[in-house]
């Protein structure tokens, strides 16, 4: 079996290392009202990949006779969208100390966004870099020069060819590419997970992309990790990376004291009280860390129903702004962050 490792688990892992525990609470906003419009996109499924054997992830709307969402084909493995589609998972397999580049044509003003899932063996790292280039030569990341870009979303400047280029580092034996580009004067597409098992179901923007899990103060190994990439987000600011981990297990042991405090993760938690999340009630705790400049966050929320434990977490890493140039970075917008989360959040439902 495979483990997913990124660059983010590592420096949880350093941290752990040094016994500085990750986690630090958001301020919550009431969920009871809050709503995520689902924009209609055509289905098309995205290929089975270890993380989706099990839990499928697709779009929102499921057509009778779904199709692939794009072909690669040529020298330059051009992505190809099909008609109506609006994103592609590209599973692939990249050599090691080997590169491979991707293209592809949009238009001026769409957004697109680029993640990758790259598959790593138990037990051992590897994370892959990108770069996006326009035909004309611009770069869309990295931004900055001696930098790594690990996924990329905004607008499109020009309606022109993009080549992306993926370089592996560490271990990574195979991946999958994710590429979305909403329609025309559409800012977001939506997503939906379902968990086969517990029916579960969480609807996503494409400001979040599957991705592997880091250390988190989970019970049970989480089932979908949501990396979000938002780059707008990040820009200037001292947010590191920002996770939404969803996790259920009927182990009888771990359903008897599910809305127990988990003091065996990442920090230690405070119970903040009861929280309905669309008709479901949570027990909501807090956890926070911090180390050598670093900050961590979780906010955890847990019910059991059916005889499972269901636990859904929102994992921010920050650094101390304090630590860098003056006016190099900003405070990230806390509450911007925070009903990000809650939207999707918001959607929680079992069928």
């Amino acid at each position: 079996m495979k483990k997913l490792l990124s660059v983010a688990f590592l420096f949880s892992l350093l941290a752990a290392a040094c016994n500085v525990p990750a986690s630090i609470p958001a301020t919550s906003p009431a969920l009871e009202n809050t709503t995520l419009p689902v924009q209609a996109d055509q289905f098309t499924p995205a290929p089975p990949t270890e993380e989706t054997v099990q839990s499928v992830v697709q779009a929102t709307q499921v057509l009778p006779s779904p199709v692939a969402p794009a072909v690669v084909s040529g020298p330059g493995n051009v992505i190809q969208f099909q008609k109506n589609g609006t994103y592609a998972d590209v599973p692939d397999v990249i050599a090691s100390g080997a590169s491979k580049t991707y293209s592809l044509n949009a238009m001026k003003g769409q957004i697109m966004s680029v993640s990758t899932f790259p598959g790593v063996p138990e037990g051992d790292w590897g994370y892959i870099s990108i770069v996006i280039k326009a035909a004309d030569g611009s770069i869309l990341c990295p931004q900055a020069p001696d930098t790594e870009c690990l996924f990329w979303r905004g607008a499109l400047p020009s309606s022109q060819d993009y080549f992306v280029t993926l370089t592996p580092n560490g271990n990574v034996p195979d991946f999958v590419l994710r590429v979305a580009i909403n329609p025309p004067g559409k800012d977001a597409q939506y997503f939906q997970y379902t968990d086969p098992g517990t029916g579960a179901t969480l609807t996503y923007p494409d400001i979040f992309a599957p991705s592997t899990s880091v250390y988190g103060n989970y019970k049970s190994t989480p089932q979908l990790t949501l990396h979000l990439i938002d780059s707008k987000t990040y820009e200037k600011s001292n947010l590191s990376e920002a996770y939404i981990f969803l996790s259920a297990s009927s182990n009888s042991q771990l359903v008897s004291t599910c809305t127990d405090p988990n003091q065996n993760g990442g920090g230690p938690e405070q119970v903040v009280g009861n929280q309905v999340v669309n008709g479901y009630t949570f027990v909501h705790s807090t956890s926070e860390g911090a180390g050598a400049g670093n900050y961590y966050e979780q906010d955890v929320y847990r019910m059991v129903l059916n005889n499972v434990c269901h636990e859904v977490i929102f994992f921010v890493h920050s650094t101390n702004a304090g630590n860098y140039e003056p006016g190099a970075v900003t405070e990230f917008d806390r509450n911007a962050l925070a009903q990000k989360f809650l939207n999707v959040f918001s959607t929680f439902t079992i069928k």
